[in-house]
């Protein structure tokens, strides 16, 4: 039986076909057949796969990029459809540059739109330019109660022009009454619903902003449930959407608007900063989805999104802010037309803001003049506001005490730009009080009035605790 069996296997040595490289003294000398036929069949499925990646990988992108389409398409629509229904506003509006990187205008306006109402005031107003070339944003806000000339209508406050035009021709009145109040030619047009906002600032994952004041205003947060977003603290803190809203909507404070103006501007700094970081640059499409609906504007979301691109890395200091100030005559703002004039200038022609104001460092405490009045109820601490403001040298007019006690701060209030100086001046030489435009609320005739607030005994206690 043995015999046999090794007879088998030595016949089916010599039959079967050799499986692998004969070899010398030198290495491997020839593939055996069935080694090449095993590489071969190896490599034609290795270039199918390949080429079925290749295959699947385009398939994908093609796909991405027709969803991508129709999305873009589809966005467009959602937020243009408002804009084109608005017959002139094409018209009232004056054509870009056909070089992206040019400087482009753009007005910003903010609805509080009410379920039901067809047509609404602006209740922000904030003419942009944005040059992507230099990575820079100008913002100059218009109070909502600025006297103007709203063609066709005559003189009235300048947010009742939306008013005016309807819902098919608010936008485009709008647009022509602050050109016409400006001078400045507007590219595009975009109005956001404050029922967006909120989507908007939670698609970001909220916004860090420095709130520079305690906020509790029940109105400002009537959007929000049982008003849970009516307070917000002072401090540097991520804001979500109905916090934002709050933050940006409230006019509790002693000037009203043009508080809340800083703080719209605060907080447009806050989001272009944020929204031209790299990591949130993928966050655009959950973005536009979200306020879509709530948006009507001019402007292609392909723009939108190449703007936002080309914004990357923007700073703080890159982002221009301010306000088209004036004296306030019941019921209007009226503005100075000097300084209205100077800001127009520099945004125009990129200059900055500030380039006017008077240095602190100019300012010598004996040329101020300052009237002091108690806010606070206290008894005695507009006499020790005096002594303070006396020792460091400025000279005291009037020492009373002011037509109601209701200031939680102290203020230190100046009547324009040429006087702003001196008021910061007087704070810094105080133990608290922060400095603030008068705008024609406060009748006072010298340089700076000071209201001592109820803050003034905390913070006198804390400069003379030990």
């Amino acid at each position: 039986m043995e015999e046999r069996s090794s007879g088998r296997r030595q016949a089916a040595r010599k039959t079967r076909p050799a499986t692998r490289s004969t070899r010398s003294s030198r290495g491997i000398v020839e593939a055996a057949p069935r080694m090449r036929i095993h590489q071969q069949r190896r490599k034609r499925a290795a270039k199918r796969w390949a080429i079925g990646i290749a295959i699947a990988v385009l398939v994908m992108i093609g796909a991405g990029a027709a969803w991508g389409y129709f999305w873009l398409h589809s966005v467009d629509s959602t937020m243009s459809k408002a804009a084109l229904s608005d017959s002139g506003l094409s018209d009232a509006l004056t054509k870009r540059s056909s070089k992206s990187e040019e400087p482009f205008t753009i007005l910003l306006t903010g609805t509080d739109r009410r379920p039901g109402e067809t047509s609404a005031r602006a209740d922000t107003i904030i003419v942009a330019k944005v040059d992507p070339k230099q990575k820079k944003i100008w913002m100059l806000s218009i109070p909502r109660d600025t006297r103007v000339n709203i063609p066709g209508y005559g003189y009235d406050k300048i947010n009742a022009s939306k008013y005016y035009g309807g819902a098919k021709g608010g936008n485009a009145l709008l647009v022509k009454t602050v050109t016409e109040f400006t001078g400045i030619p507007i590219n595009y047009y975009v109005d956001v619903s404050f029922m967006g906002f909120t989507n908007a600032v939670d698609a970001l994952g909220g916004i860090w902003i420095d709130v520079d004041v305690e906020i509790d205003d029940w109105k400002a947060a009537s959007g929000s449930p049982d008003h849970r977003a009516q307070y917000i603290e002072p401090g540097y803190q991520l804001l979500d959407g109905e916090h934002a809203l709050t933050y940006v909507r409230s006019r509790d404070f002693p000037d009203a608007d043009f508080t809340r103006m800083k703080h719209q501007q605060t907080f447009f700094k806050a989001l272009a900063k944020q929204m031209t970081k790299p990591e949130n640059f993928f966050k655009i499409p959950s973005l536009v989805n979200s306020v879509s609906k709530y948006i009507t504007t001019t402007m292609p979301i392909g723009d939108i999104v190449a703007t936002a691109q080309a914004l990357q890395g923007i700073e703080g200091d890159d982002i221009q802010t301010a306000t088209v100030t004036g004296e306030w005559r019941s019921p209007y703002v009226w503005a100075d037309e000097e300084r209205k004039a100077e800001l127009i200038k520099a945004f125009t022609e990129g200059g900055s803001f500030d380039g006017t104001a008077t240095p602190a460092a100019e300012v010598v405490p004996s040329s101020v003049t300052v009237t002091i009045r108690n806010g606070a109820g206290e008894e005695g601490v507009a006499s020790a506001a005096s002594s303070i403001l006396t020792a460091a040298g400025f000279k005291i007019g009037e020492v009373g005490n002011a037509n109601q006690f209701v200031y939680d701060k102290t203020l230190v209030v100046y009547k324009d730009d040429t006087t702003k100086a001196a008021a910061l001046l007087v704070a810094s030489k105080l133990p608290t009080g922060s400095a603030i435009a008068g705008r024609g609320m406060y009748e006072f005739t010298t340089d700076v009035l000071v209201v001592v607030g109820k803050d003034w005994k905390t913070a006198t206690a804390a400069t003379t605790t030990p």
